[in-house]
């Protein structure tokens, strides 16, 4: 699960820095020639989904998410396993169901035909990016209740 958020990571992070670039040769081309790049603000904005969506199940699979531990620090080893089964169920369950519903979303909006308003990007292709970061962050957190029960309960 760890080589794989990775990866999704990094491709997230290769889309930020797609937008990071297209932004400064826009701001290079207005400065000297006039000149624009045609649809920024879709592609950015699509570059930002995909960046910010793949990032999260890291985050969830490296357990490097923000937390605040100043009660379960002091707790017995076993029940801070307690309190982490039971944050990456709560986890599970949320993720799952924002992958779902994003998923039945998504599908709307292709049977709509919708696009961007500058370059007409399909607006699946926003949707994409949050399904599957939701999707594997669900995942992820399923591996760590496995984790987490096995401590909690033996193996």
């Amino acid at each position: 699960m760890k080589r794989i958020s990775l990866a999704l990571a990094l491709a997230g992070t290769s889309a930020f820095l797609v937008a990071v670039f297209l932004t400064v040769t826009d701001i290079v081309l207005r400065s000297f020639s006039g000149m624009t790049v045609y649809g920024l603000t879709d592609i950015v904005t699509l570059c930002t989904m995909i960046g910010a969506m793949l990032a999260i199940p890291r985050g969830f699979a490296a357990e490097e998410h923000v937390a605040v531990d100043v009660f379960t620090a002091r707790m017995p080893l076993r029940a801070q396993n307690v309190c982490a089964l039971v944050a990456a169920l709560l986890a599970l369950i949320f993720l799952a169901a924002v992958a779902w519903f994003g998923f039945q979303q998504m599908m709307r909006e292709y049977a709509y035909g919708d696009r961007s308003q500058s370059i007409g990007i399909p607006m699946i292709f926003y949707w994409l990016p949050l399904v599957t970061g939701m999707a594997v962050a669900a995942l992820a957190n399923l591996w760590l209740v496995v984790r987490y029960a096995r401590a909690v309960f033996g193996k």
